[in-house]
């Protein structure tokens, strides 16, 4: 009997916007430093490792806050789960998926569908284009919140509403 203890990891890189999926078995990570992956654009965006003590450490460079964040898993996060999202530690935004194949595939489509909708919300859908694709129109999108000047108020607040929704309370 063959058991497939494979772990999908899906991360939005925080340099080009691309999403970058990889494939993990717990023979790759158990001897040696773990793996790295790198985004087509050259950039490392995660690196996972078994700890000496007990479980797993995943760091992974945040598109959300730009800082990187070092999450702490056990064997049944990384292996035994169908799956499990990762939030950004400030801004409470999922920067990644991980678990069986169709259930992170799932989980990105989603958060694509999820975040083309708050863009179109905050009435910039001109970064939506027909032909272009999510991480692009993502990556416009960023730079032109950077040119608003991300510490002013209107800045952080849209970055905020994109991470945390609107105040129910308002």
């Amino acid at each position: 009997m063959i058991i497939n203890r494979k772990t999908v990891l899906a991360v939005r890189c925080p340099w080009c916007g691309g999403m970058h999926t990889t494939t993990v078995d717990p023979f790759r990570i158990s001897s040696g430093d773990g793996i790295t992956a790198k985004c087509q654009c050259g950039q490392e965006i995660f690196t996972l490792r078994k700890r000496k003590t007990d479980g797993y450490q995943l760091n992974i460079s945040c598109i959300a806050c730009d800082y990187e964040h070092i999450y702490r898993l056990g064997y049944r996060d990384l292996w035994k789960t169908d799956l499990c999202i990762l939030n950004c530690h400030y801004t409470n935004m999922e920067v990644c998926f991980l678990g069986r194949e169709t259930n992170v595939k799932e989980a990105v489509e989603r958060y694509e569908r999820e975040m083309e909708e708050i863009i179109r919300e905050l009435g910039i859908e001109e970064f939506l284009g027909e032909d272009d694709l999510w991480s692009e129109s993502f990556a416009r999108f960023m730079e032109t919140v950077e040119k608003i000047n991300y510490k002013n108020d209107l800045g952080k607040n849209i970055v905020d509403l994109m991470a945390k929704g609107p105040d129910p309370g308002k």
